[in-house]
């Protein structure tokens, strides 16, 4: 079963529990693990003043970029277990670093608990709209002509924007060089540049440019095309069968929280997830599928989407570092 059809099943079954009678004491954090501009970063901000508002504190967004959003995974892995620190984790952190990192500063079984799966998207494979680029068949032949004379960038190490790329290299048979950056906008700035010649991200940040005619989009990267954007293909459907490198993000804090703490912000935010006011406003702008899925159903999909990135690392010759 895809990603995207397991999220679907985890949708229906994810009922709002009752509302807990636990209230935080004083301001609560959502950190963040990629520079401001970025999907986290927009999805976090959106949903801090309407939680806030539930919660009866301020819900303040702190961005703690690096390390492929390693750093900030740590951060709230060290916090109080007291329901004042929350993770907008996504599946690098949470499932890609697990799978290739043999020493994180965290163990996310272990240091972490989920909260709600927040919504999934695809991650977009883009290029200048003047780089003569205008299909992922010209990106493979020119990859295959000249290896290495192609750069592509991530957010970052052990990213799925990477890792992404990795597996299209090795269906594809083909070469392209990974530089890294943190964050979805330096790497945007990076393609627009010219410094590298194609990125697979999110749509957040490729949005605008695609909108003004600089960037061409190649595929969308998810098991089916997303309804949000219909006309662009998918990976798999262009000749690599079983392609899929979707996008995730979920809420998540530390270990031992107390369990009404959890039920609190489930409910919560399962509210505000799926408020139909926001579907123009928010998900549909960013081109995610928003979902809300229970703390239970959260953790099965983190434990498999790590076991299928292990498995994809050992496809694609990645040893853990």
């Amino acid at each position: 079963m895809s990603l995207r059809a397991a999220l679907f099943m985890l949708f229906l079954g994810a009922l709002p529990s009752a509302l807990a009678d636990w209230a935080p004491s004083r301001p609560v954090k959502i950190i963040v693990p990629f520079a401001p501009g970025g999907q986290p970063d927009v999805v976090a901000r959106a949903l801090a003043e309407p939680l806030g508002k539930a919660l009866g504190q301020p819900v303040i967004v702190e961005n703690r970029p690096g390390a492929g959003g390693n750093i900030a995974a740590e951060v709230v892995a060290r916090s109080a277990p007291d329901g004042h620190t929350l993770l907008m984790g996504t599946n690098g952190p949470l499932a890609v670093s697990p799978a290739l990192e043999r020493n994180l500063a965290y163990d996310v079984a272990r240091d972490l608990e989920p909260v709600t799966l927040v919504g999934t998207s695809p991650n977009l494979i883009v290029v200048r709209s003047d780089s003569g680029i205008d299909s992922l068949a010209d990106l493979v032949a020119r990859a295959q002509a000249k290896p290495g004379s192609l750069n592509f960038a991530s957010v970052g190490k052990g990213s799925v924007s990477q890792l992404s790329m990795e597996l299209l290299n090795s269906m594809a048979r083909m070469s392209t060089v990974h530089i890294p950056y943190n964050g979805g906008a330096p790497a945007v700035a990076a393609l627009l540049a010219g410094d590298v010649q194609v990125l697979s991200l999110n749509p957040t940040a490729i949005i605008p440019h695609v909108d003004s005619g600089r960037l061409h989009v190649l595929a969308q990267t998810g098991a089916r095309r997303s309804p949000l954007i219909p006309n662009v293909p998918t990976v798999s459907e262009l000749g690599y069968a079983g392609y899929e490198a979707a996008v995730w993000m979920a809420v998540m804090v530390r270990e031992s929280t107390p369990k009404a703490a959890v039920a609190r912000f489930h409910a919560e935010l399962a509210k505000i997830i799926r408020d139909p006011a926001r579907r123009a406003s928010l998900w549909d702008r960013q081109w995610i599928d928003p979902v809300a899925a229970s703390p239970q159903d959260t953790a099965i999909v983190i434990r498999d989407e790590t076991a299928r990135w292990k498995n994809a690392a050992r496809t694609l010759g990645l040893t853990p570092q």
